[in-house]
């Protein structure tokens, strides 16, 4: 993997990470604002976190960034186990109980 590449798969880590704490952690999310969001993945993530439910995961492209949002959104850490990315495996595995 490349520079370029190593360098959107940290940002797109970062950015689900902060939709995950953010939905997590009680702050208001209304599937209103997530509408907002123009990438798609981050949008369905949103929707998926503030509505809890899974059927926006499914429409995530990204399977890593899929698997996180349905470990979380199902409370299910057996998702976390088919994440490739290990900071992201890590991350769901903490986050998920």
């Amino acid at each position: 993997m490349n520079e370029l590449g190593v360098a959107a798969l940290k940002k797109q880590f970062l950015v689900m990470g902060f939709l995950t704490l953010w939905c997590l952690s009680g702050v208001y999310a209304s599937s209103v604002s997530c509408f907002s969001i123009h990438d798609p993945d981050k949008k369905n993530v949103c929707l998926a976190m503030s509505k809890k439910q899974n059927s926006y995961c499914y429409s995530v492209k990204d399977a890593d960034t899929k698997n996180m949002c349905l470990a979380n959104v199902m409370a299910q850490r057996s998702y976390c186990y088919s994440i490739k990315a290990n900071d992201m495996k890590q991350q769901c595995l903490a986050q998920v109980k």
